[in-house]
């Protein structure tokens, strides 16, 4: 009987949380206070992204184009393999 009673409880509260837990999830205020923070937090970000300061670009002739794989293919050994199955 005790075991019983011990689960009911545990059911009941467990239903009251889930209840109240959606209750106040789906209230007016709730929405409306979660409307206001998103707003304030879209405002906050246009303003920082108008305020950000633009740099001077310093990256004009900076790259140093070499010709590696030429020098690699040079120095790579050839095997008659290739030739090998280039032959027939």
């Amino acid at each position: 009987m005790l075991k019983k009673i011990k689960y009911t409880f545990y059911i009941i509260s467990f239903l009251l949380y889930v209840i109240l837990i959606t209750n106040f999830y789906f209230s007016d205020q709730n929405i409306r206070a979660t409307n206001k923070s998103r707003s304030s937090y879209l405002v906050k970000i246009n303003n920082d992204t108008i305020n950000i300061p633009l740099l001077k670009d310093d990256t004009s002739n900076i790259i140093e184009y070499r010709n590696d794989i030429e020098i690699y293919k040079k120095k790579k050994k050839k095997y008659k393999f290739w030739e090998l199955i280039e032959s027939k």
